[in-house]
Formats: structure tokens, sequence, C-alpha cells
């Protein structure tokens, strides 16, 4: 066998062995925490990346991203 074969395999049973061990972690509900963080993302471009407040329309989405940040989060934490 070549040394790069040998490596391959080893890299390949450290991996699965890893994966094996480790317990896991599941959240229990995904698609909430991906929508904070999207919201969270959306909030940080209008409030610091955004160059005009559209028509005040800008703070209204800043508002409503923010109401929904909250209710999501209270969400949750009810569901724990």
């Amino acid at each position: 066998m070549n040394l790069r074969k040998i490596v391959f395999q080893a890299a390949i049973m450290s991996a699965l062995l890893s994966a094996l061990t480790l317990p896991v972690y599941a959240e229990p509900h995904p698609g909430i925490h991906a929508a904070l963080g999207q919201i969270n993302q959306a909030l940080f471009i209008l409030k610091n990346r955004a160059a005009s407040d559209f028509h005040g329309h800008k703070a209204a989405a800043i508002n409503l991203l923010e109401q929904a940040r909250r209710q999501l989060e209270i969400t949750a934490r009810e569901d724990q």
C-alpha cells in the first residue's frame, strides 16, 4: 500500500469513529433558529449597511423585524 492510501484510510476511519462516539444534539426547532438567524442578518444589513432610509420604510422594516424576532424567541423559549 502506498502512503497516500494509508493516510486516506486512516482519515476515513478517524472520521467514522468520531461520528460514532459524539453525542447527537438535535435542535428542537431548527426552522425557528434559522429564521432568527436570517432576521438578525437582515437587521444588521438594514441598521449598518443600508445607504438610505427608503422614505421611512427602513425604520418600519426594522420595527417589524424586531417584533418578529421577539415572537420567535418567545416561541422557542416556551417550547423548552
